[in-house]
């Protein structure tokens, strides 16, 4: 999703059926509710670090929050096999020289496959808490994670199952393009 003003109307529309109050999402996420009515209005294109914020206070996804209904693949196109082209990937969020976060597959509120891209030389963090289970794969580079239990690098191949609700930080360790898809298994 790219409409910011989309974007704005699908976190007011969760927030008011979460029966919570700007003032209430404003002290629960560290977010000013100034800002947050700008998210609301589609005035501000909301960094990744408050997407999450606000995402783990609703207990959505990133996915809940940025792809529009109409977005998603037909119902239709759920009951057969079909082939997604990378260019036709719908885009998650992004930050420009840094990150893309793309949706692969849904088929139910259940399964999903997202591909994370890190552009070389990609150091900045963010934590991460998802309120789902998560099970990585590093396709190309390598990919530092921290969790509380320590820090790890993997590289191609390498597999990661992220337990609901663990912190993490995700950073590119290579000087090439990072790219993992990750699964989220809803319960």
């Amino acid at each position: 999703m790219t409409d910011f003003k989309l974007l704005g109307k699908k976190l007011k529309s969760l927030r008011k059926e979460k029966m919570l109050t700007l003032q209430q999402l404003s002290e629960q996420s560290g977010i000013s509710t100034g800002y947050i009515s700008k998210i609301e209005r589609g005035a501000v294109n909301p960094s990744v670090k408050n997407i999450q914020k606000l995402c783990f206070v609703l207990d959505i996804t990133a996915n809940e929050l940025m792809i529009d209904e109409t977005e998603k693949i037909s119902s239709t196109n759920k009951e057969k096999s079909y082939i997604l082209r990378k260019e036709e990937r719908l885009p998650i969020y992004g930050i420009v020289n840094a990150l893309d976060f793309e949706s692969v597959f849904e088929d139910s509120p259940h399964f999903k496959v997202n591909v994370l891209t890190l552009v070389s030389g990609m150091r900045e963090q963010s934590y991460n808490v998802h309120s789902y289970d998560e099970f990585g794969i590093v396709a190309k580079g390598k990919l530092g994670l921290e969790m509380d239990d320590g820090n790890y690098e993997l590289s191609e191949g390498d597999c990661i199952m992220i337990r609901a609700n663990t912190k993490h930080t995700i950073t590119n360790r290579s000087f090439e393009e990072c790219i993992s898809y990750w699964i989220e298994i809803s319960k």
